[in-house]
């Protein structure tokens, strides 16, 4: 018998930072499912974000943590600036406001069509996560830690 090893599923490391509802931060490595070349790093994020299961395994060397999905505030993953995927995206200046007072101004990120392209479109999307990008970093906020969000450009 070779193990099991044999039965493993294929995982791409990513390195996030994880800000919690509580105020705590971590940063860590993500298990993202492995499609070789057949989906961006930004579907791989939103599919894992997206997905049935509550925990997820933050691993930062030691003994992973399990972290509780609903439990997040903000996902931020460093990325490229000329990451092609956001050419195609919807881009609009917004400021975030969570319900602890704090806020985020940055891009939102929205792969609609062109006649969906509002504002309030694009935060009624049926994600539970949404998509910003602000000094190079691209994070993913739960829609669930929001207060509310405001035009920065108008």
């Amino acid at each position: 018998m070779n193990g099991h090893r044999e039965f493993a599923v294929p995982k791409e490391k990513q390195l996030v930072t994880v800000h919690l509802l509580g105020g705590e931060i971590g940063e860590g490595n993500i298990f993202l499912e492995f499609y070789p070349d057949a989906r961006t790093l930004h579907q791989k994020i939103v599919a894992f974000l997206e997905d049935k299961n509550e925990f997820f395994p933050l691993s930062s060397g030691g003994a992973p943590e399990f972290v509780r999905k609903r439990s997040i505030r903000m996902v931020e993953v460093h990325y490229p600036e000329d990451e092609d995927q956001f050419n195609i995206m919807h881009v609009e200046l917004v400021t975030v406001v969570f319900r602890d007072g704090s806020q985020v101004s940055g891009d939102l990120l929205a792969d609609v069509p062109e006649e969906k392209k509002r504002l309030s479109d694009c935060l009624n999307l049926p994600l539970n996560f949404l998509c910003t990008r602000t000094y190079g970093k691209v994070s993913y906020i739960n829609k669930d830690s929001i207060l509310k969000v405001t035009t920065a450009g108008k």
